[in-house]
């Protein structure tokens, strides 16, 4: 008996190790969609609504923040600024624009490129970022793992679109697949800052599962975005339709 255990004992000793291999890009973001809902529950969205506070880190409120977003690529957005004064922006689909106050205290239109709206949806809209990027496969490496936010995770690497960009990280939970957070680079007059960007307080919505805030630090100072409200297939259409201040700067051009 105690030769037989021996040799069983060996055997395993002597068995080659199973080499563990890091997954791919596909394998992330695939994982990732399925922990929201999957890809049927996120890709049948015809609109998404979204109401939220920005706070500083003492907890006091400076931004309210309110999003829809319409297939065809209608979206308005309303920022407000506690005790200053609202900025909007929006597009019916085909015109994009933004409304600013102006240093006499009226509203000044202006009519935006579609890469200007874009970047504008993004800073708002996390969740429409998470769920486009896989259109961006193709720049993706994945580095290695790291501890972010305290979670053991994949580090996904997201190259930049110029010399001066030098991309982005993204952070995939190995326990439950989610991206929960995204590392950047920010270059100012002062030199370059990393800005860590978490992802927290998931909660369902319709038949996804989202996160309601998102922490953004830089330098160890912590500003947050919390999201009271969010909607998926309740936005009136109508509410994208142009304003005629733009209407009538469109029929300018």
């Amino acid at each position: 008996m105690i030769r037989i255990i021996a040799t069983i004992l060996l055997g395993l000793l002597l068995e080659p190790a199973v080499q563990v291999t890091d997954p791919t890009p596909e394998d992330l973001l695939e994982g990732a969609i399925k922990a929201i809902g999957g890809e049927h529950a996120s890709e049948s969205l015809e609109s998404f609504k979204l109401h939220g506070m920005i706070r500083l880190p003492d907890g006091r409120p400076v931004i309210e923040v309110d999003l829809a977003t319409f297939t065809g690529g209608k979206v308005l957005a309303v920022q407000t600024f506690v005790g200053i004064g609202q900025t909007r922006f929006g597009s019916d689909g085909s015109t994009s624009w933004e409304e600013n106050p102006s240093s006499t205290n009226t509203q000044v239109y202006k009519l935006i490129d579609d890469k200007t709206l874009s970047q504008k949806v993004k800073q708002l809209n996390w969740i429409e970022w998470l769920t486009k990027l896989p259109i961006q496969l193709e720049k993706m490496k994945v580095q290695g793992e790291t501890e972010f936010d305290d979670e053991a995770c994949w580090i996904l690497h997201i190259e930049g679109e110029g010399k001066f960009d030098s991309g982005e990280q993204a952070f995939f939970s190995k326990a439950t697949k989610r991206l929960i957070g995204r590392q950047t680079i920010e270059h100012t007059n002062n030199g370059d800052a990393i800005v860590n960007i978490y992802f927290r307080d998931w909660r369902p919505v319709g038949d996804l599962q989202l996160f309601h805030t998102v922490v953004f630090n830089r330098d160890g100072i912590e500003v947050a975005i919390v999201f009271d409200t969010i909607e998926v297939d309740s936005v009136d259409e109508r509410i994208f339709e142009l304003p005629n201040a733009v209407i009538k700067l469109r029929d300018k051009k």
